[in-house]
């Protein structure tokens, strides 16, 4: 075989690794990349560990503004105001605890 034949060869069988070794976490992953994610080009598993985290993310930040309006004093006088916001912040508690066991289970 020519060496033109060879590397065209290579070229058809290679696939781009997953690019989870450019996050802040810094870990290498010597899966092929199958997703696009927020730029990057991940394996499955990768992708899902990331979606869990920003989700993770996400719900923190609503939990905390909850947490921020329900410590106001004004707010406090609206019963009904204030019942919304704790069935929100429960609401958000939970979507928190699926993000993370959906974290658990995409790093297994």
């Amino acid at each position: 075989m020519s060496t033109r034949a060879r590397n065209s060869t290579q070229h058809a069988n290679w696939q781009p690794r997953c690019e989870f070794d450019h996050t802040l976490k810094g870990e290498c992953c010597e899966k092929s990349g199958e997703v696009r994610l927020d730029g990057l080009l991940l394996c499955e598993s990768h992708a899902r560990q990331l979606e869990a985290q920003e989700r993770i993310d996400l719900s923190r930040g609503i939990i905390s503004c909850l947490e921020l309006c329900l410590s106001n004093l004004a707010l406090r006088r609206d019963k009904n105001l204030v019942g919304l916001l704790r069935a929100r912040r429960a609401g958000a508690t939970r979507e928190l605890e699926l993000a993370y066991q959906e974290l658990r289970q995409a790093a297994m």
